[in-house]
């Protein structure tokens, strides 16, 4: 929202602040110091930089959260290919793949089909180290799937049948509450982690190791999530440097201040606008504890300029919706859901300013940045 504020040359002064250190990597943004960034981050990198590189952080987090790498584990090989082909000009990645492609777009595009079978078959080969014909075993996959975990809890059963116990007895002896029922059920069926199936080997009847019994399961399940990749010719870290690219144009900005503190400790100049992106209700919230949304209510009624704030809800009897619209939420599991954005002002200043109501035109722009 910065970055959109500035590049309308609207306003004299920003200010940007979170309780995070984002503020500081928007700021080196500005200031060019991702001009020449071409690192590829792995997952390893990503655990061991995120708490020293707000940019490692940031970008190559899932949905910028800061806790989770970017890229799930079956695409990741895939993401690095593109890096390297894209980045540094280098297909040898694609070609261990026995992929033979310029890195393009518009040849990834063409050929998506092909490279993907073809990426299916070397991560089995090389990642999952399976030797089972991966082109036949992806016949009938759910159905495979299914009938599969259908045997696999049939086996927990028995052994939990076998050494006399109850799904309770499982969770007492794990200290878990309520996660047998995923092992025993058929409502949200799970098999134990490794980790959980070595303990239970110790309690219960189950004499097959966990590749044995699971690694049929485990290559079916990586199957399915290699399947369903969709689009792979994007590379959403080129995205974001495309973004910071963008951003080094604001480079002759003097006058952007940063601040990393609470929303009520900001100083609030006269003749300001306040835009203000708070912690969804009933979402993900601050790591280091819940957002107090009754006094941020309290204090967007007690501002003075005009305080824009987005959210899904807001109190009706309190805050006035200036603007929604319905956008695909690209960054849960089950990608394409839906969710209406809307921007809400507190009532208290509908009459102070006229036009506080944005033109549909500046709507939009309130939502594409």
């Amino acid at each position: 929202m910065t970055h959109c504020a500035a590049a309308w040359h609207k306003f004299d002064n920003f200010i940007i602040n979170d309780i995070s250190d984002a503020p500081s990597l928007f700021v080196d943004a500005v200031n060019g110091k991702f001009k020449d960034e071409k690192r590829w981050i792995s997952r390893e990198d990503f655990f061991a930089l995120k708490d020293q590189e707000p940019y490692v952080r940031y970008c190559w987090s899932f949905g910028n959260s800061g806790r989770e790498y970017l890229y799930a584990k079956e695409v990741t090989p895939w993401k690095k290919a593109l890096h390297w082909a894209y980045v540094y000009k280098d297909n040898s990645i694609f070609l261990s793949f026995g992929i033979d492609t310029d890195g393009t777009r518009a040849d990834i595009i063409k050929n998506e089909e092909d490279y993907k079978k073809k990426y299916i078959i070397w991560y089995c080969r090389e990642v999952l180290k399976s030797s089972l014909d991966v082109l036949e075993l992806k016949k009938n996959l759910t159905q495979r799937i299914e009938t599969n975990s259908e045997k696999l809890r049939a086996y927990l059963l028995e052994g939990l049948r076998k050494a006399g116990k109850r799904p309770c007895d499982v969770d007492k002896f794990l200290g878990t509450n309520g996660m047998a029922g995923h092992y025993f059920g058929r409502s949200q069926w799970e098999f134990p982690t490794r980790d959980v199936y070595v303990k239970l080997q110790g309690f219960l009847v189950l004499p097959v190791d966990y590749e044995k019994i699971y690694g049929l399961q485990e290559l079916l399940e990586s199957l399915q999530r290699l399947q369903s990749l969709q689009s792979l010719q994007r590379l959403p870290s080129l995205q974001r440097l495309q973004r910071l690219q963008r951003l080094q144009r604001l480079q002759s900005l003097q006058r952007l201040q940063s601040l990393q503190s609470s929303y009520c400790d900001v100083k609030i100049e006269p003749d300001s606008v306040i835009y203000c992106d708070i912690p969804y209700k009933g979402t993900d919230e601050y790591d280091e504890g819940g957002f107090d949304h009754a006094a941020f209510y309290d204090w967007a009624e007690r501002q003075s300029e005009p305080c824009y704030i987005s959210e899904y809800w807001m109190p009706p009897e309190r805050f006035e919706c200036v603007a929604e619209i319905k956008k695909t939420v690209m960054l849960q599991s089950g990608a394409g859901n839906s969710a209406v954005e809307k921007i809400f002002v507190p009532k208290t200043q509908l009459g102070r300013w006229p036009d506080l109501i944005p033109k549909r035109e500046v709507q939009r722009n309130l939502f594409d940045f």
